[in-house]
This record gives C-alpha cells, structure tokens and sequence, in this order.
C-alpha cells in the first residue's frame, strides 16, 4: 500500500507540475505573438515603401531583403495558428493549408536571410546568422518530412522548434528599441553586443523547448509508478 501510495502522490506532483509549465510556455507563447505583430507593424510594414530612404544600406539588395520580409512574415503570421487544437482537429484540411504555407515560406525566406548576413558589417555577426538559419530549415524539414511519414508527435515537436527560431528574430529587432529603457537587456554593450544577442536569441529558446519536448517526457517517464508484474523470485 505505500508503494501504491507513494506512486499516486508522484504523479499528483507530476501532474501538477506538468500544468504549471503548460501555462508557463502558453503565457510567454503568447507574450512572443504579441511581440511578433508589434515588430510586423513597426519594423516590417515599413518596407512597403520601395524607396531607398527606408531600404538604407540593403537598396543593392533590396530584392532579397523583400523576399525574405514576405516569407518571414508570412511564417510569423500563420505559425502559432497550427497550434490551436479545436482548429487541427475541427478542419484537419485548412490546419494542413497553413501547415504548408508555413513551411514553404520557412524554405523561401530562410535561404535569403543568410544571404543577407553574409553582407552584414559585422563580421561577427555572420556565423550565428548562418548558424540559425541552417538549423532553422533542418528543422523545418524535418517538420514536413515527419508530417509525410505519419509520425505526428514528432512532427508537432519539430514544428514547435521551428516557430522558436523563426520568433528569435523578432528578441534581435527588439533588443535595438529597449536599448536605453529600464527593459534594456543585460548584455554586453559595444561591438561584442550583437553577435552575443543573436547567438542568445535562438540557442536559449531552442534549449527551452528541448527541455519541454524531451528532457521533461523524459523524467516524466522516468518516475511513472512501475505496474506490479507479481512475486519476483531471486537469481539462485
């Protein structure tokens, strides 16, 4: 009867704490979506103007830069959507619509994007911008290729992973209008400032959501009360 006892109280405990950090990931999933509109509005829209005012120093390529911004926009607007269970399991079509749409415009826009790091001034700025943008289309990739084979949980972990990365960019566009605010973040300030950040940016969420997708099924599993199979005899 402990044994029982002491089993039930584990996954009371579990159970409590696996809701606990539900609605921990669902408050800052909402927080990023909020942030991802408020930078779609104040840093993307405004290369409606085709001019090279707004463009600056990407004018040369400003074709890349509006590709990118279309694709990338597109994925930031239609991303959190796949992840609404009512919607998934009430018109299973439309979720696998916008499941595509997603991912081709992850593959569209990507590969523009670390073409357009390759540019940066900043040299040290390249490598984690290749860095996240390759991670980001495996991961994607992966996504599609699961959804293919039928095997959907890992397909649901890989897409989550994939919206992480692609909300990364907006904490960078972010970080420049915080600078000098009480809500600056606490980083290194000079020429170290933006290679740190952009590092940060998509190495600390990915880590977060492998610790909900992996690390924690894992422990989960790992205290599960064992089924009793009956007397077990010792080795003579």
């Amino acid at each position: 009867m402990e044994t029982r006892s002491g089993g039930r109280d584990v996954t009371r405990v579990g159970g409590r704490l696996s809701l606990v950090i539900r609605v921990m990931f669902l408050a800052g999933g909402l927080v990023v979506v909020f942030f991802g509109l408020w930078f779609m509005r104040r840093d993307a829209l405004k290369y409606l103007d085709w001019s090279p005012e707004t463009f600056q120093r990407f004018w040369p390529n400003r074709v890349l830069l509006a590709l990118h911004i279309v694709g990338a926009g597109v994925a930031l607007l239609v991303g959190p959507i796949q992840f609404i269970p009512a919607l998934r399991r009430a018109v299973p079509k439309l979720h696998r619509v916008i499941g595509w749409t997603y991912v081709i415009a992850v593959l569209v826009s990507t590969p523009f994007a670390i073409r357009l790091a390759t540019y940066s001034t900043c040299s040290l700025c390249v490598a984690p911008f290749v860095a996240w943008g390759s991670v980001t289309m495996l991961v994607t990739a992966a996504a599609l290729i699961t959804a293919l084979r039928g095997s959907y949980r890992a397909h649901q972990d890989f897409m989550i992973r994939s919206c992480v990365l692609m909300y990364g960019f907006v904490l960078v566009r972010l970080d420049g209008h915080l600078i000098g605010t009480p809500l600056e973040l606490p980083l290194a300030s000079g020429a170290s400032r933006n290679p740190m950040l952009i590092w940060l940016a998509w190495t600390v969420p990915l880590l977060l959501v492998e610790v909900r997708v992996s690390w924690i099924p894992a422990v989960r599993r790992a205290f599960r009360p064992r089924r009793s199979g009956g007397m077990h005899s010792s080795p003579t």
